[in-house]
């Protein structure tokens, strides 16, 4: 039985801040098999819905790695931690 290829929705964190955009989300093709060892979604292609571009407004870079509920500029319901 073959194993069913990762997605690039697999490969988004957990707590991504909802102001994280990516060209993947505008092309429908979220769902689309990643083929390769690539640990991050989509084609690197990030940025901010506040500033509309690569930088936050924290001044630091736009990357799924980076815009956690941690980040100052965080704009989503902060989970509790347990």
């Amino acid at each position: 039985m073959d194993k069913k290829p990762k997605t690039h929705a697999d490969l988004l964190p957990k707590g991504l801040c909802p102001a994280f955009l990516w060209k993947h989300l505008l092309t429908h093709s979220i769902n689309d098999p990643v083929y390769d060892d690539r640990k991050w979604p989509g084609d690197g292609y990030y940025w901010c819905a506040k500033t509309c571009t690569c930088i936050g407004p924290d001044d630091e870079h736009v990357h799924p790695s980076a815009c956690l509920q941690s980040r100052s500029c965080y704009d989503g319901q902060k989970i509790p931690e347990a």
